[in-house]
Order: C-alpha cells, then structure tokens, then sequence
C-alpha cells in the first residue's frame, strides 16, 4: 500500500481512532497503523492497549501476531481466527514474513549493508545483549540496517528484522553505540518531548498462508520529530 497515494482511498476503507488507524481488515487479519503511547498488549489496568480495545469490538478473540513496543509508531497485524494466527506464527518461525524498519540513531553507522548479531535475554522490562549465548536463555538477534540519510547529530537507517525478539532492534542498536532517538533505556542521552523514540514500524510484506495473495503495507512517517520531515522519501522505497 502506497501512503503516498491515500487521498485515492475512500473514508470508508479505513477506520480512524486517536491512537491507532485500522488500514485493513479481512475476515483473517486486521492491519493496525499504531500511534506512540499506546501499548499493544495489556501492560496494567491504567493503559489503554489495542489487544483490549479489539477484543471489546470484536466477538472473537483476536490474536496478537507481532509486537511492538509502546513508544514505537508502526504496523501491528492481529489474527481474525485461530487458524491464520496459527499460519502466521508458523511463517514467522519460518522467517517468510518481511519486516523492515527505519530509525533515527545517534552514533556512526557503517555505509552499506551490515549485519547485527547477538545472543539476547529478557531481564525483566529491557534485554541484555551478549556475543554468545551465555546459557539456554540467551536467543540469536540478526538484523540488517542499511544508512540511508544522515543530519546533524542523528541517522536515518533502514533495518530488515531476521529475527523477533523482545526490544530486539532498540538493544543491538545500543550495542554497537548507536541508540535510538529518545531512547533513554538503551542509551539515548536526551528524550523525545512526547516521549516516543525514533522507531518506525514502516514496512510489513507477506504471502497469505491460504490464498496465496501478497499484501504489503507502508506506515506514514511520524510528524511528532522535525527530522522525520527531513526524510529524503526517494530513500525508502
């Protein structure tokens, strides 16, 4: 889907919430543009979440099918039904689901395409990052990031996700010095005003487990930081 070309949408194919835009649905699946500040899944009973919210609409239970964190902007597909959740999940594990993303780091990103890998473990609400995997609980990170423009102090990156894992892309970015815009858990010196960070869900592409159909969607860039509206468009086809 080409954001570009939204004004040829009619209203009606699209539904509109202060926090989040449903940009497609189908009787399996639901694709979800996500604002900053609202969180996927439940996190306690004083934030709102789109799981919850979904879950009041819809008759059936619908199902997380990927996770992005609270102050990221971005794609979020839920599953309809059990079955395609059950499809999809396994596409993911079978890494045939593409997910790219584009970041805002500080730091000095290598020209060209470089590769990211490391050994990450959940410790609590942030990931720990090692080389190896020190014991059973640490899971390969890959990922691919691509330098695409650079400002002043910052970097715009383009970033293909090999793997899924909690605060994945946030984490290996820290390790290699190369925070996130506004992430103060992972090394950013200063926060974003609205809390937020650097970190677009921009890209989703996949082949529907049943019809064979290709669907790919593109998130509109944030407005909420003056160097999204210094992206050079022409860089992120």
């Amino acid at each position: 889907m080409d954001f570009s070309k939204l004004k040829n949408f009619s209203a009606q194919s699209f539904s509109f919430d202060a926090n989040f835009n449903i940009l497609e649905e189908t009787d399996d699946f639901i694709v979800i543009h996500k604002k900053n500040g609202i969180a996927v899944q439940v996190t306690d009973k004083e934030t709102e979440d789109l799981e919850t919210i979904l879950n009041n609409k819809y008759p059936e239970k619908v199902h997380v099918l990927n996770r992005i964190d609270q102050p990221v902007t971005g794609l979020v597909i839920f599953g309809k039904n059990k079955k395609f959740a059950a499809a999809f999940t396994e596409m993911l594990k079978e890494r045939t689901v593409k997910k790219t993303y584009l970041a805002l780091v500080s730091g000095s990103p290598q020209s060209g395409p470089t590769e990211l890998k490391h050994y990450i473990k959940k410790l609590h609400n942030r990931a720990m990052t090692a080389d190896e995997p020190v014991d059973e609980n640490f899971k390969v990170a890959v990922l691919v990031y691509t330098l695409l423009q650079s400002f002043d102090n910052y970097h715009l990156i383009k970033i293909d996700l090999k793997t899924g894992r909690f605060h994945q892309i946030r984490a290996q970015l820290a390790t290699v010095e190369m925070p996130v815009k506004g992430d103060l858990k992972y090394g950013s010196r200063r926060p974003n005003l609205d809390r937020s960070i650097g970190l677009l869900s921009y890209k989703l592409e996949f082949e529907h487990p049943f019809t064979g159909k290709t669907h790919s969607y593109v998130s509109p860039l944030p407005q909420n930081d003056v160097l999204w509206g210094l992206v050079d468009l022409n860089l992120i086809s």
